[in-house]
C-alpha cells in the first residue's frame, strides 16, 4: 500500500512512518510537509491509497487542510493526524470526509490499531468524541439552495467551482454563501463548516 504523510515537522515523518510500516507491513511510505507538496506528490504515477494529513500545516485553518486536499484530489481515503482535540474539530473533520482522527496524545500501540482499520477499509472515531455528549444546535432555516452551498463548501469548493456545479451566477454563490453565515452565526468559511458538522450536513 502507498501511504502518504503530510506534517510539517520531520520528526513526526519518521514517528508516523514507523507507526505505517508496524500497522500495515509493506507498505510504501513517503511524506510531504505542505499542502500544495503533499497534492503534488499525489499526482505521480504511485499514487497514496491512504494519506494521514495534519490540519496544522502552513497557510491553513481548522479543517481547511483536509477541504483543500479533497477538493482538490477526492479519491485517496484520508485520516487526519492531529494534535488538536477539539470535538467540533473532530465532527468538522468527519463531516468533510476523513476516515479517521487520530490525535497525537495517542498511545502507540492505539495509533498503530487504528492506522491498520483504516488501511484495512475501516473508519477510527477516538475515544475524545465516542465519550462526548453530543452537541446541541439549533436548526436553522435552511432552503434547499443553500444547503447544497453549504455540502460544496464542506468539500472545499470556492465560488466559481460551486457556481459551476450549481449551474448558477458566481454572485448568486456569494450572496447565498452571505445568507447561510447568517442563518448559522458564523463569519467564515470554517466555521461555517464547523457548524455544517454540528448539524449533520456532510460532504457527501
Amino acid at each position: 500500500m502507498e501511504v502518504l504523510i503530510v506534517d510539517d515537522h520531520a520528526f513526526i515523518h519518521e514517528s508516523l512512518a514507523a507507526v505505517v510500516r508496524k500497522a500495515v507491513p509493506g507498505s510504501a511510505v513517503r511524506t510531504a510537509s505542505s499542502l500544495a507538496q503533499a497534492i503534488a506528490e499525489t499526482h505521480k504515477p504511485a499514487r497514496p491509497q491512504l494519506v494521514l494529513l495534519d490540519l496544522g500545516l502552513p497557510g491553513c485553518a481548522g479543517v481547511e487542510a483536509l477541504t483543500k486536499y479533497r477538493a482538490a484530489l477526492p479519491k485517496p481515503r484520508v485520516a487526519v493526524i492531529s494534535g488538536t482535540e477539539d470535538t467540533a474539530c473532530m465532527r468538522a473533520a468527519f463531516a468533510a470526509g476523513a476516515v479517521g482522527y487520530i490525535p497525537k496524545s495517542t498511545p502507540p500501540r492505539v495509533m498503530v490499531a487504528a492506522v491498520r482499520l483504516i488501511a484495512d477499509g475501516g473508519t477510527y472515531v477516538p475515544p475524545q468524541l465516542t465519550d462526548a455528549p453530543p452537541e446541541k444546535a439549533s436548526k436553522p432555516e435552511l432552503t434547499e439552495r443553500q444547503t447544497a452551498v453549504l455540502r460544496l463548501l464542506v468539500k472545499g469548493f470556492g465560488n466559481q467551482e460551486i457556481a459551476k456545479k450549481l449551474d448558477i451566477a458566481e454572485n448568486t454563490v456569494k450572496q447565498h454563501t452571505h445568507a447561510l453565515y447568517g442563518a448559522l452565526k458564523v463569519s467564515s468559511r470554517t466555521q461555517a463548516i464547523l457548524a455544517a458538522a454540528r448539524l449533520g450536513i456532510t460532504a457527501d
